[in-house]
């Protein structure tokens, strides 16, 4: 059996940009070694789940893996707490968190500017001591689980939950059953509160006890010495947390050692991801935070190059020292997706050509690609003309293992388009690949 790197570069996916004369972001960066590739390799599109529904990182992925998402997905908040090692109970409603900048009934930043660990772990540890909603019979708890992040979980001896309630997020529809759909950001969007989804007591229930607890916690955190401290260097103060994801149940999914004898590596950036690695049932490598999480627009591109080199350096080596250890290796790297919604072409082109130069550089130097497959592809298109997730197709490559090429030689959208595998649906792509290494 061969080797295979499955790569997922987050976001990398894009539109054609009129100061690009019309190429993608991706097309236009300086990435030798994708190209190289792509060269040696053959080439195609993918659409992720249908040209229709914008894709997420949770069900994108699902997709890559095999899994259709509306059968699977049971949404980000229970994927990011396994990943992130948080235990719940079935029943309890588990729900992802960001914190947030609120001002006169709006949502003017749904990162609060990427709060870092060290404060917003602080304004969690506060929360959790003085909010309570002992008067529901609720219990709760809010946990840290990356930068501005969090997971919220709500449980009860004597009150039922449910899953189906609407999100605060104001980027994300949440549509009855499992659909979550992103929405272009505008610069300011108007707060609304949790409804429920269905005509149930648990559901207007469950977005009763979110609403109490986001105007509880709003409360405690407006004059916490944190915001009044970024209040006065005209910062985005975290006052608020928004709500998107919510979850009362794990999807099962399937080991992937039994079901196609393999052993699997994930070398992965964020929680949801990790997830759903440890849901197929494949070893999660213990890595720094990712300083690529904390880029934002006020970022330099040289302040970009080095917080990325640190990362994908320690990325690269981790892998290179286990690729005897496992037979696969799914490796999912972030950084382009934040300036692709930030609407930052040139920075998002710099994200992905230090992608090409410090994990696939390093990576390429070590790797015998006559004993191993290597897949590079995306879980999504973020165009920076929307500054949001797009349905658009997105660019495939499959390299090593003696395949023949086809005539690409460069990666990118409109280059992959008349490559040899043509264009697949998300849900074929795992398959195509476990057949090749075998």
């Amino acid at each position: 059996m061969k080797k295979l790197i499955f790569v997922i570069l987050d976001g990398i996916g894009g539109r054609p940009i009129k100061e690009y004369n019309g190429l993608t972001t991706l097309e236009a960066a300086n990435i030798p070694n994708l190209n190289y590739l792509a060269k040696t390799g053959q080439t195609g599109l993918i659409t992720v789940i249908n040209e229709k529904t914008p894709p997420e990182t949770d069900n994108g992925v699902l997709t890559l893996f095999g899994y259709d998402p509306d059968v699977y997905s049971r949404c980000r908040g229970v994927l990011e707490a396994y990943g992130t090692g948080i235990k719940f109970k079935e029943g309890d409603l588990v729900i992802r968190c960001n914190f947030a900048t609120y001002r006169d009934g709006k949502i003017i930043d749904v990162r609060a500017g990427r709060i870092k660990n060290v404060e917003s772990k602080k304004l969690i540890e506060f929360v959790n001591k003085k909010v309570n909603l002992k008067d529901f019979s609720v219990k709760f708890k809010l946990i840290s689980s990356l930068n501005y992040r969090s997971i919220l979980i709500f449980h009860s001896d004597e009150k039922k939950f449910s899953d189906q309630i609407s999100n605060t997020h104001p980027g994300y529809e949440r549509r009855k059953g499992y659909v979550e759909l992103p929405k272009p950001l505008q610069k300011e969007k108007i707060y609304e509160e949790c409804k429920p989804l269905d005509d149930t007591d648990s559901a207007r229930f469950s977005a009763n006890i979110v609403n109490e607890f986001i105007e509880r916690s709003k409360k405690v955190l407006e004059n916490h010495p944190i915001n009044l401290k970024r209040m006065k260097k005209n910062m985005p103060t975290a006052n608020i947390l928004i709500m998107r994801g919510a979850g009362t149940s794990l999807p099962r999914l399937e080991d992937f050692k039994k079901k196609y004898s393999t052993s699997w590596l994930c070398i992965g950036d964020t929680p949801a991801e990790k997830g759903i690695a440890r849901l197929f049932g494949m070893k999660v490598l213990d890595l720094p935070d990712p300083l690529s999480d904390t880029l934002n627009k006020e970022n330099t591109e040289e302040e970009i190059e080095k917080m990325l080199k640190k990362d994908l350096v320690i990325r690269s080596k981790k892998l290179l020292k286990n690729i005897k250890k496992y037979d696969c290796f799914y490796v999912h790297l972030k950084g382009a997706d934040p300036f692709g919604h930030a609407g930052l072409p040139d920075k998002k082109k710099k994200v992905i050509e230090c992608l090409d130069k410090y994990f696939f550089g390093k990576i390429l130097k070590k790797i015998n690609l006559k004993e191993t497959l290597i897949c590079v592809t995306t879980d999504h298109c973020t165009a920076c003309d929307i500054s949001a997730h797009a349905p658009d197709p997105v660019p495939l490559l499959i390299s090593g293992n003696d395949l023949t090429p086809d005539s690409t030689d460069k990666f990118g959208e409109s280059f992959c388009k008349n490559g040899s595998i043509g264009k697949i649906k998300g849900t074929e792509l795992m398959s195509i690949l476990m057949r090749i290494i075998k």
